[in-house]
């Protein structure tokens, strides 16, 4: 039965661990406690620096990648700005124009052979101003066609091009047999060229184009400059660390790559997703590949032709495997690191434990001599620590222990003697306990009284709770995509007594913010249809007092930040507890409860301010029709000499008339003297409702009414000087008609014109 127990596990949980490391001494618990926290942490430190180590190692090699994927494309759109600088040149030579103009094709041939030649072209071909061909380099008698393609048009309307393009194989033999040939593939029936078209001018008018490129299929001569620039005939085990490729769809027609037989590979293609992705969607991508068993980091980006369409792709590819040679090394020196720093923490434990266990194995002896009854043996003292103290206090026990022993030897010896003495005062000490227990008895009862008396004088205290009344009315949305934490948010936020609502995706949530007003929102930042702060942005254009609080995961730590200064409350990171949430949900309505106060202080403050500034004299009466409050232009109107104060006062007192008797009771409004301050006014009052209060409005309209009786003034004396001078011309006119003896009917009837003009601005006024 005992072999069974010694073959199987020492322990299968926790109580049963605890229960065996029990039998080991204390030397071996703190050194094991010591090892094991080592190798706990030594392990941690080597995984997160693996994981950390590849990581930014992998990071750095993909923007290395991407930074050569640039310089590949800068290169090769560089070789095609040289093309279209050479075909730019061929098409302002004026002999090319002279040659064009005499439409002489045979010597039009023999220039473009030399100019190809020196231009190192795989084509060069001149067409007149219809796009017909007029002469090709390479053939000696060119058959004549319509050569029309997007450059050479561009060129036809004066304007340079140059690009990629994909043709056919059979109108490349025509521009050159030779190039069939160095396609090197039977079957082949199309290729991609680089090609280039510049228009030739006379007097201002496009005679024709030059039009020349240069194949790309097998021309490696691109990508081992680029791979030249880009790896610097770095090796790996014999292999070229990199390489660069140009794929025609998606097939390679050049690459740097080199094979068994150091020629350069083509025909691989690429992987169906960088078709779909580079090809299709004209994206750059970043992955991997294997070819001849070796494993590359490649960056890929779309060729396009002058269209912008998609018609090959460039590739700039890394061995991966000097990359994780490097990773391999990293995670070495951690692994020797971190055992170095084990067996060193090892090292100092078992000295440490040593020092410290030494003075407590000698206190242990001297201990189980003490038991024996040898109370003669001290603990060496050796240091003035905690441990030190504790084996001078050891040494003063033992000491005091002998001391107790002697005197106890001392006092049997004496008790013998003391026995029969002590016999008769036994019976003495019989009476004296019955009589202490009785008054114990007497004492217990009058504690128990004490007790029911105080707890009967004792007044019972209320204590009132304040129950939050703000938690029991708040209305909480929570937003999440994670149903179990939204049912733990409902059951926490409900227990509490807020409302809940719950929204499983931004629609809904912004849905329901339109339907109803909300006082918090909890919602998840990393939401799968919009971004934490354009979230934030659309919660606060439906509802701009809500508060919002935030909940993120590490990762999200930094955008969440930025949330908050965006405007959103705060932020919890997740996991949370409930007490987190509820904290942040008490802590958001105060500040809302805060921030509603200080607007309402700020807006009392701002309506008291325009109220004051008004220049209509304003104020409250009671129901005696006593000023109660006014404003500025109020104690402005009703101020003289002998009153300063107004409040209190009636409105009789303040203008000799109570604007409130009779018929302005009821409302409306009136135009009023005011012989107190000799003033006329314009008096609108009306009742507050709920209030036995009325608001009295007085426009002060005297300096209007005095204009108004000066203006009736000077029409009246304007309309008396228009009789008199009226009067003084029929005076005149009958006394001139006496004078010729008559008056004629036109004389008459002005007259009586003037008078009824007259008459009538008399009877107007």
């Amino acid at each position: 039965m005992e072999q069974g127990k010694a073959g199987s596990a020492p322990w299968r949980n926790w109580a049963d661990f605890t229960s065996w490391a029990q039998d080991f001494s204390l030397k071996k618990k703190v050194l094991g406690g010591f090892l094991g926290v080592a190798i706990l942490v030594g392990l941690v430190t080597v995984i997160l620096g693996m994981r950390l180590a590849r990581h930014t190692i992998m990071e750095e090699a993909k923007n290395t990648l991407n930074g050569d994927l640039a310089t590949a494309g800068f290169i090769l759109g560089s070789y095609q700005e040289n093309l279209e600088l050479k075909i730019r040149l061929i098409g302002g030579s004026e002999k090319i124009r002279e040659l064009l103009l005499e439409n002489d094709a045979p010597a039009i041939r023999n220039r473009l052979a030399m100019m190809n030649i020196e231009n190192d072209l795989d084509f060069l071909s001149v067409v007149n101003s219809s796009g017909n061909l007029v002469a090709r380099a390479f053939q000696i008698q060119s058959q004549g066609g319509n050569l029309i393609n997007a450059v050479i048009r561009s060129a036809l309307d004066g304007k340079s091009a140059a690009g990629f393009r994909i043709t056919e194989v059979e109108s490349l033999s025509d521009d050159n047999p030779t190039l069939y040939q160095r396609l090197g593939q039977s079957g082949v029936k199309k290729a991609m060229i680089l090609e280039s078209a510049y228009p030739i001018m006379h007097e201002s008018r496009v005679i024709g184009a030059i039009y020349g490129g240069i194949l790309l299929n097998n021309n490696n001569m691109i990508v081992d400059r680029i791979a030249k620039r880009l790896f610097r005939g770095q090796s790996h085990h014999g292999k070229d660390v990199g390489f660069v490729a140009i794929y025609q769809g998606p097939v390679a027609i050049s690459a740097s790559l080199r094979g068994p037989d150091h020629l350069p590979v083509v025909g691989f293609e690429l992987e169906k997703t960088l078709q779909r992705l580079v090809l299709h969607n004209g994206q750059t991508e970043i992955s991997s590949q294997t070819l001849f068993d070796i494993d590359y980091m490649s960056a890929t980006e779309p060729i396009r032709d002058v269209n912008g369409n998609t018609v090959g792709a460039i590739q700039v590819s890394i061995m991966e495997r000097p990359i994780v040679s490097v990773i391999d090394r990293l995670v070495g020196a951690f692994l020797i690191i971190a055992l170095l720093g084990v067996i060193l923490m090892g090292g100092i434990s078992y000295f440490l434990v040593n020092w410290i266990n030494r003075p407590l194995e000698q206190m242990l002896l001297a201990a189980k001599r003490a038991a024996e009854g040898d109370l003669t043996h001290e603990v060496p003292v050796v240091a003035r620590d905690e441990v030190g103290e504790l084996a001078a206090t050891f040494n003063l026990m033992i000491r005091n222990l002998a001391e107790s022993r002697g005197k106890l030897e001392e006092w049997g010896k004496q008790l013998a003697s003391k026995v029969a003495e002590q016999t008769g005062q036994l019976n003495q000490a019989r009476e004296q306990v019955e009589r202490v227990k009785k008054l114990a008895s007497l004492e217990k009862m009058a504690d128990g009284m004490a007790h029911i008396m105080a707890h009967i004088s004792d007044p019972l205290l209320d204590f009132p709770t304040d129950e939050d009344s703000t938690g029991a009315t708040s209305r909480i949305m929570v937003l999440d995509v994670d149903n179990n934490v939204l049912e733990v948010c409902q059951r926490i936020l409900e227990s509490e007594g807020f409302e809940v609502k719950l929204a499983g995706s931004v629609e809904e949530a912004l849905i329901e913010l339109e339907r109803d007003f909300y006082d918090v929102l909890i919602t998840e930042i990393d939401m799968p249809s919009m971004g934490g702060k354009q979230l934030l942005k659309e919660i606060k254009i439906r509802q701009p007092e809500i508060m919002v609080i935030l909940t993120a995961s590490f990762k999200n730590t930094e955008e969440a930040v930025e949330t908050v200064k965006a405007g959103a409350y705060d932020y919890l990171p997740k996991p949370f507890g409930p007490h987190q949430i509820l904290l942040m949900v008490y802590t958001a309505l105060q500040a809302r409860q805060m921030l509603a106060k200080t607007r309402r202080q700020h807006a009392s403050q701002r309506a008291e301010t325009i109220f004051q500034r008004l220049p209509v004299a304003i104020s409250l009466a009671d129901s005696a029709h006593r000023v109660v409050y006014s404003n500025k232009a109020f104690l402005e109107l009703a101020t003289r000499e002998n009153q300063e104060e107004v409040q209190g006062k009636t409105f009789k007192e303040l203008f000799g008339v109570d604007p409130l008797d009779g018929a302005q009771e009821a409302g409306g409004s009136k135009w009023l003297q005011l012989p107190e301050v000799r003033r006329t006014a314009k008096l609108y009052n009306f009742k507050l409702p709920e209030e036995d209060l009325r608001v009295l409005m007085l426009l002060d309209v005297t300096e209007t009414v005095m204009k108004d009786q000066q203006a009736d003034v000077f029409k009246t004396e304007t309309i008396n000087k228009a009789h008199q001078v009226i009067h003084q011309q029929m005076r005149v006119a009958q006394e001139i008609a006496g004078l010729l003896g008559e008056t004629t009917a036109e004389t008459k009837a002005a007259l009586f014109e003037l008078i009824k003009l007259a008459g009538e601005g008399g009877t107007a006024r």
